[in-house]
């Protein structure tokens, strides 16, 4: 089911000014910032559970302090038990919130700016090895069709030759790559247009793949379903997860695998990380740099196990 954001809903005793604060911070979030239907609902949710608990504590929200901000989160540990993610995120989203109340003059300070984001373990994104990689885009399903087992290799050389986002590949059309195969222009996050580059062998599946497809279906996505309409970021989770299945391997198959395997050898082959935060659509270059840590790692096994004086553990 796809939440809406026209399911989060105020309290019915919310304050008039409450429900214009509300409404025009999402259309601040919305048209400003681009946000997705998704993000824009976790925001607009998180901004509902602050008023409720302001409500409930007779506080007005738009003269809140440190104190009322930490014995809102206070409250949430208790009732809700998030984690120290969750909670983080939720500070992030108040943050956002009064930032923009700041800027539109309706507080005379941003009283989140003090307050601490709750410490959270970076966790490193994981890749496929050479091997497993090398697997997943050999494997090709003796039940399925010539079509269908070209519209899968198709795929999977694609999400690893371009580090595409799930929502990226099932929305590209065939208007969108150039004549050679060679490139694909895509529309990322906030409508941002970017170029990605298709390898050899990811083209020739690609090739394969449109012969096979032919010209029958008039639909201007590229990977189509049996039914040869637009394949859904579902139906490509489907595909990777049968092909996870059909080759016994324990560790997922997933479109974000592939982005994290895309981004972590080009580094490791010694791609500039600028380069690499332009090909990924990263706005931010600090994005990126997490896969600066995966890469050390693997420069520092290499040198482990290569220097006749480096520490063995």
């Amino acid at each position: 089911m796809t939440e809406s954001t026209l399911e989060v809903k105020l309290p019915s005793h919310a304050s008039q000014k409450m429900v214009e604060s509300f409404l025009a911070y999402r259309t601040y979030l919305k048209i400003e910032k681009n946000y997705s239907e998704h993000t824009l609902f976790a925001y607009l949710r998180d901004l509902k559970f602050f008023f409720e608990f302001c409500l409930k504590e007779e506080i007005d929200f738009l003269s809140v302090d440190v104190l009322d901000v930490r014995g809102y989160f206070a409250d949430l540990k208790t009732t809700k038990k998030l984690d120290k993610r969750t909670q983080s995120r939720k500070l992030s989203s108040l943050r956002t919130f009064y930032k923009f109340l700041f800027r539109e003059e309706k507080i005379p300070a941003n009283p989140i700016l003090s307050v601490s984001f709750p410490k959270t373990k970076k966790k490193l994104p994981k890749n496929f090895t050479p091997i497993e990689t090398e697997e997943i885009l050999e494997f090709e399903s003796e039940e399925k069709t010539n079509s269908l087992n070209a519209r899968d290799k198709a795929i999977v050389e694609i999400l690893y030759s371009t580090g595409l986002r799930v929502f990226e590949l099932v929305n590209a059309k065939l208007s969108d790559l150039n004549m050679e195969l060679t490139s694909l222009k895509v529309m990322g996050k906030r409508r941002k247009e970017r170029y990605v580059f298709i390898g050899d062998e990811a083209r020739e599946a690609l090739k394969s793949y449109l012969d096979e497809r032919g010209n029958a279906h008039k639909a201007e996505e590229i990977f189509l379903n049996q039914r040869g309409t637009k394949l859904t970021t579902r139906g490509i989770r489907y595909i990777l997860a049968e092909r996870r299945a059909l080759l016994g391997m324990e560790k997922p198959i997933t479109p974000h695998k592939f982005r994290h395997t895309f981004a972590t050898d080009l580094l490791n082959a010694g791609a500039d990380i600028r380069a690499v935060q332009e090909l990924l659509g990263h706005s931010s270059l600090t994005s990126t740099q997490v896969y600066l840590s995966v890469s050390r790692d693997r420069l520092r096994e290499v040198y482990r196990n290569a220097h006749p004086h480096a520490k063995k553990d």
